[in-house]
């Protein structure tokens, strides 16, 4: 074939060789043009006729005006590849697939181009996925969230006696309901955290606001799930510290997650501290729990996806609190460690820049 003797040297007949194999036995549709983009050569994988054809032929499909305008500036840059990911298409040569679209250019020994090479990549499964796990999330936020807000808002509206009294025995099942239905709704806000960072939905909100407001504030929210184990938070605050610049939202979900895993882990009638203080430019949250140390192997992981130290829990849902944790933190800048402490059990820290 011409475009051989143009791309490869004729002594090398393995690259040549590696090179047949792929257009062979791969699932891409590998692409060889002139310098003009007329097409030489495709392995015929994704376009299935013999017709001549451009590049632009292909991408033209896609009636996309910068796709072109992309191309051309890539084709008069000192850049040597391009990638353009295409997902809405009309019916053209590719039958409405969504692509990548890989672009090289083929220079020889001195540096004179002599053509491109292009591969195209289905990515219909890609965006299947996408489009299953964006819904996903919707119903989350939605469908779940909302009727479990409802539930929890009216539940807490009948314990406070405001549709008249309830009686003690009665009071017992109903704050068990609505206990379980802020577990629900705490479980249900880290499976969507997990896949708003998988797809980089995440728009902080950030503003200057008392780290140890929030604490407090997250404290006298979980008490329903400290008395459960009979435990007590001790809140130790060191010297003046100054407002951090953080999505408030974000970080007490942090907060309600590294408070319920040291309950988790703590022994019953325990009490869980939370040490506050101002490291320069950092202000510094420690969580420690009153429980047994981790091995070294799980505590090296202990912020990955689904690892958890609990053996009592074996679900899904405990296994992203700490890496939900981690997450929203590098989001603020910020990083997270876990220590085991020699008079305790577990010791997690965060840190946050001070607002400037």
């Amino acid at each position: 074939m011409n475009f051989f003797t143009n791309i490869f040297q004729k002594d090398n007949k393995f690259l040549q060789e590696i090179f047949l194999h792929l257009c062979k036995y791969g699932n891409s549709e590998i692409i060889i043009t002139d310098e003009k983009f007329n097409i030489v050569f495709h392995n015929s994988k994704l376009i299935t006729d013999n017709k001549k054809y451009t590049l632009f032929d292909i991408t033209e499909s896609f009636r996309n005006e910068n796709i072109r305008i992309n191309i051309e500036n890539f084709k008069n840059s000192e850049n040597n590849h391009i990638c353009l990911k295409l997902i809405f298409s009309d019916n053209g040569l590719l039958n409405n697939m969504p692509i990548d679209l890989h672009i090289c250019k083929i220079k020889n020994k001195k540096n004179k181009l002599q053509g491109y090479s292009a591969i195209i990549q289905d990515i219909s499964q890609e965006v299947r996925n996408r489009i299953q796990k964006e819904t996903f999330i919707d119903i989350i936020s939605h469908d779940l969230k909302n009727p479990m807000r409802a539930n929890i808002q009216i539940l807490e509206l009948i314990m406070k006696n405001k549709f008249g009294k309830v009686e003690d025995n009665l009071k017992i099942v109903l704050d068990e309901l609505l206990n379980s239905c802020k577990f629900m709704n705490y479980m249900a806000d880290n499976l969507l955290i997990k896949y708003k960072n998988e797809f980089d939905l995440y728009e902080l909100q950030k503003q200057e606001y008392s780290i140890v407001s929030l604490i407090k504030d997250r404290c006298n929210n979980l008490t329903h799930f400290l008395d459960r184990k009979k435990q007590t938070i001790e809140l130790i605050v060191k010297g003046n510290l100054p407002d951090v610049i953080i999505d408030v939202d974000e970080m007490s979900k942090v907060v309600s997650n590294l408070i319920i895993n040291a309950s988790e882990q703590s022994v019953e009638n325990s009490k869980i501290k939370i040490e506050v203080e101002n490291n320069k430019k950092n202000i510094n949250v420690s969580i420690i729990d009153f429980g047994y140390p981790k091995k070294p192997e799980i505590l090296n992981g202990i912020f990955e996806e689904y690892i958890t130290c609990s053996n009592k829990f074996r679900k899904v849902g405990f296994g992203l609190e700490l890496y939900n944790c981690r997450k929203i933190i590098e989001a603020h800048n910020g990083f997270i460690s876990a220590r085991n402490d020699s008079n305790t059990g577990t010791s997690i820290t965060f840190s946050l820049p001070v607002a400037c």
